[in-house]
């Protein structure tokens, strides 16, 4: 069996937290604690999506293929930014991550973009909203904000789902990746999640205790539902994600209730 070398290419420390940058043949890593996978990038393709986890919170597109505002809460290495600016160059992005250390080592090893559609803060992300005096609503909300324990508290809450939807156009959409050792504080955050956003839907990533939640105003589950095979594969080409296995595993785990709500309208 053939071992891919692994280098280390950047370590240092943060809130008392190692933080290392890795590269293993074509891809390179950042990694929390010594352990903690945070974000990956393909030294080839950096603008790809290389773990499955981003590329289910990006199922999002099955309701927008163009959106024009977005707000990507904890930046990491850069990979949601990237994707987007790759396939939405026109885009306006507001990414925002509380560690500047972060920032500072996706610029410098995970070709963060930065220029005038990209703008990156660092801060509290509920802070950076309630100061916000922008005029327009995001078309989209991604929330990945983690740190060497787990789901960021300051993020991962009541309150700040209630501010992301004040900011969130009446079609746009939140996706939030969710993963904690922690089953009741999943279920909480879900609850969080669900008691807020009229629409509501869970991808458990396989193979991974990620689940990702799609939620706003609009209805979100039979829109993914009505997606058809031609549409499912054009995107594909498009955006390189296997949207028809990411509508295989919503149909699985979210079919009883789109059956429930076919039903109060027939």
């Amino acid at each position: 069996m053939k071992h891919t070398s692994r280098k280390v290419i950047h370590r240092s420390h943060w809130n008392n937290h190692l933080i290392e940058v890795i590269d293993s043949g074509d891809e390179r890593s950042l990694y929390f604690a010594g352990n903690v996978l945070q974000s990956g990038m393909s030294l080839y393709a950096p603008h790809a999506l290389v773990l499955s986890y981003t590329q289910y919170m990006m199922a999002t597109l099955l309701m927008n293929d163009t959106p024009q505002r977005i707000l990507v809460v904890g930046i990491g290495a850069g990979s949601l930014i990237r994707f987007l600016h790759h396939h939405f160059p026109e885009a306006l992005i507001d990414g925002i991550d509380s560690s500047q250390p972060v920032i500072d080592l996706a610029k410098e090893y995970f070709n963060l973009p930065d220029d005038h559609c990209v703008k990156i803060h660092c801060g509290d992300g509920q802070d950076f909203l309630t100061n916000r005096t922008n005029e327009y609503n995001y078309d989209l909300i991604l929330i990945d904000a983690f740190d060497a324990i787990g789901m960021s508290e300051t993020i991962y809450h009541s309150g700040f789902i209630e501010l992301c939807l004040h900011h969130l156009n009446i079609f746009g959409v939140m996706s939030l990746n969710l993963w904690s050792g922690d089953d009741q504080r999943m279920e909480r955050v879900i609850d969080d999640v669900s008691a807020h956003c009229e629409s509501f839907v869970q991808l458990p990533v396989p193979n991974r205790g990620n689940v990702i939640c799609l939620a706003g105003r609009g209805q979100i589950l039979s829109t993914i539902m009505d997606q058809d095979s031609t549409h499912l594969a054009l995107l594909k080409d498009r955006f390189g994600i296997n949207f028809k296995a990411i509508l295989n595993v919503c149909r699985k785990h979210n079919m009883g209730l789109f059956q429930r709500i076919s039903r109060l309208f027939s």
